[in-house]
């Protein structure tokens, strides 16, 4: 699993990356790319807010805080870890026999969601509603 975010900005670059798996820096692999004495680099890792996990299994669904994964997970954490105005995120996840899912998202987006509500398909919905969208794609 993966949680990355850009700003405007940062554009159409940002969501063809997002679209590949490699959304919002790390501090390995963008430092790597840029060189670790790059000013705008520093500026860019303190902006952004994300984490990814490696061997993030379960058997069924689990609930968390966004910016808490379960402690079993592996996870490696860059940036501020809350959500940040003027940004978009994406959630990227993969799923048993290769179902891969990403969900897109602002500060706004979930602010805006009332009392059982779920974001999904770009917009709010009821959990039932999500559960019609995905029965058959899971």
């Amino acid at each position: 699993m993966r949680l990355g975010s850009w700003t405007l900005d940062e554009g159409e670059a940002a969501v063809e990356e997002a679209s590949l798996g490699s959304i919002g820096p790390s501090s390995t692999s963008r430092h790597a790319a840029t060189g670790a004495d790059d000013p705008d680099e520093d500026q860019a890792l303190e902006e952004d807010s994300g984490w990814e996990a490696w061997g993030a299994t379960n058997h069924g669904g689990v609930v968390f805080p966004l910016f808490s994964p379960p402690p079993e997970w592996r996870v490696q954490t860059f940036g501020r870890q809350t959500l940040l105005p003027d940004r978009t995120y994406a959630l990227r996840f993969h799923g048993a026999g290769g179902y891969m899912a990403h969900v897109y998202f602002t500060a706004d987006d979930l602010a805006s969601l009332q009392p059982g509500q779920v974001w999904a398909d770009d917009r709010a919905m009821s959990a039932g509603d999500f559960g019609e969208l995905v029965d058959d794609k899971c």
